[in-house]
Parts: structure tokens; sequence; C-alpha cells
């Protein structure tokens, strides 16, 4: 069986492509060809892992699967050794752990060598309450696409601050369901000038209603989403009409 690199052993002439550019293909693909010439079998997994996020349909797609988990029945514990003791859990994808959790406090402070050693673009933060104003302020939010904040007790003044963080703007996702939040906090989020790139947003189990609809649908950010989930908040007849009308079958509430 062929031995896979040890950790920390990227190339940084490899690595700093991938991290520098966490969303592209080609910086993976061309350091997946370098590991097949030293038999690595990183090399295969990120080839795999490619092939299925592009082609999850494909007829082949079952033996892809099975070889994926194959590769990190076999090598996920060293594949995952720089970052294994500093999150909760962890998602593979195109090669490389792409998706974790953690509390907010273990997020301030280890982001530096998660994002030194993973092209992390998603992330689950725990215990986020008391820590709302020291994320607003954390550069290491410009990595991330995807940014989960349900199930933590913001309320509306910490959305408010969060609204207010130049560091979301390259954000594509946000989960604020389950927060405790009003209109106050919907409110906040559609005068964003940061939300530029949002595509998806979700607001469920909270107490938003006929204002914070109003705001939802003329953010600037409206157009552009592709999906609105508001289930489980304060809306009535009317307000669900207007939003259906609005954003048609993007919306669930």
């Amino acid at each position: 069986m062929a031995l896979s690199s040890p950790a920390l052993a990227h190339p940084s002439a490899y690595w700093n492509d991938i991290l520098g550019d966490p969303t592209n293909d080609t910086p993976r693909l061309r350091y997946a060809k370098w590991l097949d010439a030293q038999g690595d079998p990183l090399g295969e997994f990120i080839r795999i892992q490619c092939r299925l996020a592009r082609w999850p349909k494909a007829p082949e797609a079952w033996s892809w699967e099975c070889r994926e988990q194959e590769l990190l029945a076999d090598f996920e514990e060293q594949w995952t050794e720089p970052i294994a003791g500093l999150v909760e859990w962890w998602t593979f994808r195109r090669g490389f752990v792409e998706e974790v959790s953690l509390t907010a406090e273990g997020f301030l402070r280890h982001a530096s060598e998660l994002f030194a050693n993973a092209p992390i673009l998603e992330i689950h933060l725990r215990y986020s309450r008391e820590h709302v104003e020291a994320l607003c302020q954390c550069h290491w939010l410009l990595r991330l696409r995807h940014l989960d904040l349900s199930n933590n007790y913001l309320r509306d003044c910490g959305v408010e601050l969060l609204a207010q963080s130049p560091f979301l703007v390259e954000l594509e996702s946000l989960n604020l369901s389950t927060a405790c939040l009003g209109d106050r906090a919907v409110q906040a989020l559609a005068a964003s000038p940061f939300l530029k790139h949002l595509r998806e947003l979700y607001l469920c189990d909270n107490d938003i209603g006929a204002a914070g609809v109003k705001a939802l649908m003329e953010a600037p950010f409206a157009r552009q989403l592709d999906m609105l989930h508001l289930r489980f908040n304060n809306l009535d007849a009317a307000a669900v009409a207007q939003l259906r009308r609005v954003f048609g079958a993007r919306v669930q509430c």
C-alpha cells in the first residue's frame, strides 16, 4: 500500500495556489497530478472527489464513491491530523477538508492554523453569543462562502453587529435559524452593504413578521437569492402571499 505524505508536507508551490483560489479545481488537479507521480494516494482522492463534485449523477459515480470511502478508511486520520484536535467534525470536498464545526471561541483562537492547513469554505459555529463582536472583526471570515450560526442566541443586537462586518463580503450562504431574531435583525441584514454575493439565507424558527418580510423583499440581494427559508416565523397569510409573489419557488415559508 502506498504511503501518504506526512502532515503539513504539501509543497508550497501547489498548496499556496489551492489556498489562494479554494473554489477552483484547477490548482487541486495540478497538485493531484504531482502527487500521482510520487505514488501518493491523496492524488487519486482529489481527482475522485473533484469528479463527484462535477458529475454526481455520472454512471461511474457509484464506483467513485466506493473508492472514495476506501481511501478515507485508510488515510483520513493522517490527512486530518493538522486540524483534528481543533474542530468537532469535518467534511472533505474536492480532496481536502472544506467544512468544519467548532465553537466560536475555538475559531477565533485557531483560525490562522485552520486556514493554513485546509481550504475551508464552510464553518458551523456554536456558543457564539458572547463572541459576536470579536467575530465581526475577524478577517478570516473573508475566506468563507458558507457561515452557519444557527442555534445561537444572537438576538437582534447580535445580527445588527454582524450585518456591519466587512468580512462577510464573500459569503454566499448564511444560516441564522433559531437565533431569537425579530424584524430588526432582518432589516439590518437587508440594509447591509456587505452581503453582495448572498445566494442562500436561512431564517427559520425566529420571530420575523411583516416588517421583516418587507425588508427582505426590498433587500439588494433579494433578486439573486436562490433559496430563502422562513419556516416557523410569525408570518400571516398576507405576508406569505407577498413572499411567494416576489420569490416564487425560491422561498420556503
